[in-house]
């Protein structure tokens, strides 16, 4: 399914998708010696509410990062992958930023995942001009000041909040013509509360009216009181602006305890047996429609036509390739580390760009990233680090089986 179209498209070559060549160099811009092997930091959510998501983006960097030193490691050095435990922690991602920085003198930080977690340590990797890729949701929606959004940090992922709003309603809210429409959101950070705008924007374009926001706390037990809330608008379909894992199965669990049938869409993470078992079983997850797997991501790129189809399809045969290299080929961490791997691609293609293990030169590159990293078309330029112009994704319905297949 192709998300949306912004600008025409910018061609990248296959090669960068499928060759490996991360590099590093100590900070500040300095070049590294011949024999010496370059860090990249891991800032990564292993405990706490974003562990699903920091567990999954390790394992992604991880698989990259093996595969680079299989290869012959970058410009002839082997890369040193160091993962710190931020605890899903503001205060923790912070200091394991100048952790990084200080003591093990990283080329790059990976994470943190979420917003306000990053929000701690981009101006920590600003200040020692450190490069700093952001595993976050989205760039400019996270509230971050106009000073950092074009500096030494830059966007990993793409606004997966947006994107999952934008596929709901072409894919549903239009083609069935809803016009009462609800969203549940997390108060995670300027992030997850921007979907209210969101969705009020797309509503005037598209005719559609958001009857009823409601708004719970990252990690809640129970969302009841806002599911009677959202419920007692009379909603036609609920919008999900959730941290994938325990707040979208608390939100299920509570929404069809109400209401067994209304459409809640997009539930991003939600297609594993093991979610699907906690969610309440294959009955529960009827009418959800789920953010796409890897092997049905892979076989709507394998079905399209355009050469970006292409690029994508070679892509995520070489990250799941690559992902199973590494010993991580279970359907979780296939399904779910690709945030992580598409940070080692931003860096590839800017090492290999700049021919040059200089800092201030790989982060000059990166300022006008231009490839397609496992479906998203990248054509940033220094004044908007977050310039998209495609996004190349799948949804998905779970059937009876509990087996996910793509929707059309």
């Amino acid at each position: 399914m192709r998300r949306r179209t912004i600008m025409p498209l910018i061609a990248a070559a296959a090669a960068v998708l499928l060759a490996g060549a991360l590099g590093a160099c100590s900070s500040g811009g300095s070049s590294a010696a011949s024999n010496s092997t370059i860090v990249a930091c891991g800032d990564l959510a292993l405990a706490g509410p974003y562990a699903q998501i920091g567990e999954t983006d390790n394992w992604g960097a991880e698989a990259y990062f093996k595969h680079i030193d299989a290869t012959g490691g970058i410009l002839g050095h082997q890369v040193n992958y160091i993962t710190f435990n931020n605890q899903s922690s503001a205060s923790e991602s912070e200091l394991i930023a100048r952790k990084c920085i200080d003591q093990y003198h990283a080329t790059v930080i990976i994470g943190p995942e979420s917003g306000a977690d990053t929000e701690s340590a981009l101006p920590i990797a600003i200040a020692n001009k450190t490069i700093l890729i952001s595993l976050s949701s989205g760039w400019q929606s996270n509230g971050y000041p106009a000073s950092e959004l074009t500096s030494w940090g830059f966007p990993g992922f793409y606004d997966v909040f947006y994107e999952d709003q934008y596929a709901s309603v072409v894919n549903l809210i239009v083609p069935r013509h809803y016009t009462r429409v609800a969203l549940l959101e997390d108060n995670c950070g300027s992030v997850c509360l921007a979907n209210q705008g969101t969705v009020q924007t797309l509503a005037k374009q598209y005719g559609f009216s958001l009857v009823s926001t409601q708004i719970d706390q990252v990690g809640a037990t129970d969302v009841t009181p806002e599911v009677l809330a959202m419920l007692a608008a009379r909603p036609q379909i609920i919008l999900f602006g959730l941290v994938p894992g325990t707040d979208s199965i608390t939100a299920i669990r509570a929404i069809r305890a109400q209401d067994p049938t209304i459409p809640i869409s997009e539930c991003s993470a939600c297609e594993l047996p093991s979610f699907i078992a906690a969610a309440g079983g294959a009955s529960a997850m009827q009418d959800i429609y789920v953010l796409g797997s890897m092997p049905d991501w892979l076989t709507a790129a394998q079905q399209g036509t355009s050469a970006e189809d292409k690029l994508t399809a070679a892509g995520l045969e070489a990250y799941e390739a690559g992902m199973r290299a590494a010993g991580l080929g279970n359907s979780n961490a296939i399904d779910n580390s690709q945030e992580g791997w598409d940070a080692g691609l931003e860096i590839d293609w800017a090492i290999t760009q700049a021919n040059s293990l200089n800092e201030t030169a790989i982060m000059q590159k990166l300022q006008h990233l231009d490839i397609n990293t496992l479906g998203i078309v990248w054509n940033r330029n220094p004044s908007n680090y977050e310039d998209i112009s495609e996004v190349l994704a799948a949804m998905e319905i779970i059937n009876p089986n509990g087996t996910p297949s793509l929707y059309k």
